[in-house]
């Protein structure tokens, strides 16, 4: 692919402490040290096995990928990065992104951090939202403003400023930073009070991702954090949110976009569904949830109980 960038993985010392708690790692699993690449960052790249090593935190449970670049060099993946199946599934997405829309409760203004081609966006301002959104790849960024007429700004989220939100929506975003923890303090710094955050992110804890193991679509060379539901509730209560929702995502796909990910994973089964998916009429669609990629909602604003003041990680030494 032409321009593409491309970043060589530094090795990783196995003596890192976790970046979320501080916690002991250990190697989950073993990656294939391929180059970190902007093509590969795609989000409907779903190859299993091409990420780095995975290690996990013996305490809070997050999965994580530090030999992926950070700071500016993850930044430039991103903003070279190129989709050109993404929007294939569009009406699905959307569908995908009305069902979301309607957990949260009413207001006026919206962000959306990680807005992509603004499909989310486009159904936020139907809905009556005033929406606009922040996105660094330059292609999808293009295709908001110019196609969709949305405001979406180039640069990041702790760039940002502004009036503050009544609702701002990280859907398939806190994976791919490399300080979620930064990102989720900033989204309170922009919420008004009691304006609502909204995360979609996969969960390595659900029984999915423990059946699938090393073949999991969550596991890939773009996620640099994979926090447990339990984990992220904690990180929001701590940081003075009140978790009002809590749910498994419904995504809306057509059944071959299902089948072919079905296929990816390879096999026997792999094989027999790959040859199947081309007797499935295009137009047929499946709104499914594999448990494994959650919706937390939480509003600011709410007086913690002085237990819920004491940071996880000193709880957890307690």
């Amino acid at each position: 692919m032409g321009g593409e960038t491309l970043v060589k993985l530094p090795p990783v010392s196995r003596s890192a402490a976790c970046r979320i708690c501080s916690g002991p790692l250990r190697l989950l699993y073993s990656g294939s040290g391929d180059a970190a690449r902007s093509e590969s960052f795609s989000p409907t790249n779903h190859q299993p096995g091409q990420y780095g090593d995975l290690f996990a935190c013996e305490r809070c449970g997050t999965v994580q990928q530090p030999s992926l670049p950070r700071g500016a060099a993850l930044l430039d993946l991103y903003r070279a990065m190129h989709d050109e199946h993404y929007l294939d599934e569009e009406a699905g997405r959307r569908r995908t992104a009305r069902r979301l829309l309607r957990l949260i409760p009413g207001g006026r203004r919206l962000l959306e951090v990680g807005c992509g081609h603004g499909l989310l966006l486009d159904e936020a301002r139907a809905a009556g939202f005033e929406a606009e959104g922040l996105e660094l790849s330059r292609d999808a960024a293009a295709f908001a403003r110019q196609r969709l007429r949305l405001t979406v700004h180039a640069h990041t989220l702790a760039e940002h400023s502004g009036e503050r939100y009544d609702a701002i929506v990280m859907a398939d975003v806190l994976e791919h930073l490399d300080d979620p923890l930064a990102a989720i303090d900033r989204c309170v710094g922009l919420l008004a009070p009691g304006g609502v955050l909204c995360l979609v992110t996969p969960d390595p804890a659900s029984r999915a991702a423990q059946l699938a193991g090393a073949r999991w679509w969550g596991y890939l060379p773009a996620h640099t954090f994979l926090l447990p539901r339990a984990t992220l509730r904690d990180l929001l209560r701590e940081r003075g949110l009140e978790v009002i929702a809590d749910e498994s995502l419904v995504r809306s796909f057509s059944l071959r976009y299902w089948m072919a990910g079905l296929a990816e994973r390879g096999g026997a089964l792999g094989a027999a569904v790959s040859a199947m998916r081309r007797l499935v009429p295009r137009r047929a669609r499946l709104s499914l949830s594999l448990g494994d990629e959650t919706v937390l909602l939480a509003r600011k604003g709410v007086r913690l109980a002085e237990r819920d003041r004491v940071p996880r990680a000193q709880r957890a030494s307690a």
